[in-house]
């Protein structure tokens, strides 16, 4: 069985909330928050939860050697990354050509001490 937080993983991979794996997987969404968050009684749910991710497109991998759990969304296979690029339309700011001074704070207004 899948660790809860590749579970939730999965869930965001797929770009799902909860309330729309409640709609299509038939659990409510209490019970999927619960299952995200490890309860231990509720393992039957979990497996439903897990194959809906399965069906969806999701693959988990076992952890092998040193490594971790994975996961892998077969719906984005094949396809190209889009990464977000910087667009350069916008001019860059400028930095004014002012000479910033620090000056002394006043003591206006305020008393002084004698000793």
């Amino acid at each position: 069985m899948v660790p809860p937080e590749i579970l939730k993983v999965a869930r965001e991979f797929l770009g799902l909330s909860q309330e729309q794996v409640e709609r299509h997987a038939g659990v409510s969404r209490a019970t999927i928050h619960r299952v995200e968050r490890g309860v231990r009684d509720l393992p039957q749910y979990a497996l439903l939860v897990q194959h809906f991710y399965e069906e969806s497109g999701i693959e988990f991998v076992p952890p092998v050697d040193d490594r971790g759990w994975g996961v892998f969304n077969h719906n984005t296979a094949g396809k190209k990354p889009k990464l977000s690029r910087f667009n350069p339309t916008t001019k860059p700011v400028s930095k004014p050509n002012t000479v910033s001074v620090k000056t002394e704070p006043s003591n206006r207004g305020k008393r002084e001490r004698t000793k």
